[in-house]
């Protein structure tokens, strides 16, 4: 949001309206704020309508796809509570990890002592840390649950990164279309004409377009 505020104050302050003269720069900008917006300016609806359907869908899925990991998230931290008397109230992906991976928080303690020695993160038997499973194929059944909620997150992910290349390619698109239409400032023609028989003159002239 802070990128779309900048570029929109540039746009601003380059004197850019929606119209058919934009320059490249200025059909870039408002592309890559609204995919579609110089496309439309340009006249070009088909091409700007596929853009902006393109960014609906797009964040769509995003939204979609969060509410879908959200969702999982509670079930699978409720059903850690079911099945494991866990607390999973203010615990990070590490205890979650371990959740999925060791029957008992005393299990966990164990084999941490002989992995790490002294030097061991334990859980202890504290209020809020201990945990059993009451059959390892609740254990594993979590960890399916746990992986299915981390898989929509991920995906809701790469939908914002296609968000990004959606803004980029419009803007791309909008600009090389514009700059292909864009009037030369001047131009230098130069042109060689026969003169008096066999003798050449080449001539310079400097040509304006508009």
């Amino acid at each position: 949001m802070p990128l779309r505020l900048f570029l929109l104050v540039v746009l601003i302050a380059t004197g850019a309206t929606p119209s058919h003269g934009a320059s490249p720069f200025e059909a870039f900008v408002r592309s890559l704020l609204i995919p579609g917006w110089a496309q439309h300016a340009n006249g070009q609806s088909h091409t700007a309508l596929r853009f902006a359907v393109a960014e609906g869908l797009l964040w769509s899925g995003y939204f979609g796809l969060s509410a879908v990991s959200s969702i999982r998230e509670d079930n699978y931290r409720t059903f850690a509570t079911s099945h494991a008397g866990a607390t999973p109230e203010g615990k990070g992906g590490v205890y979650f990890d371990d959740l999925g991976f060791y029957m008992s928080q005393q299990q966990h303690d164990l084999f941490a002592l002989v992995d790490d020695g002294a030097e061991a993160q334990l859980y202890g038997a504290g209020d809020g840390n201990t945990w059993e499973w009451d059959r390892d194929a609740s254990r594993k059944r979590f960890r399916r649950m746990r992986n299915a909620a981390e898989s929509a997150e991920r995906n809701a992910l790469f939908a914002t990164g296609l968000v990004v290349v959606n803004h980029l390619v419009s803007a791309i698109h909008a600009a090389r279309n514009t700059e292909a239409s864009f009037p030369t400032a001047a131009a230098i023609q130069w042109q060689v004409e026969p003169f008096r028989g066999r003798s050449l003159v080449q001539g310079m002239s400097l040509v304006r377009r508009f």
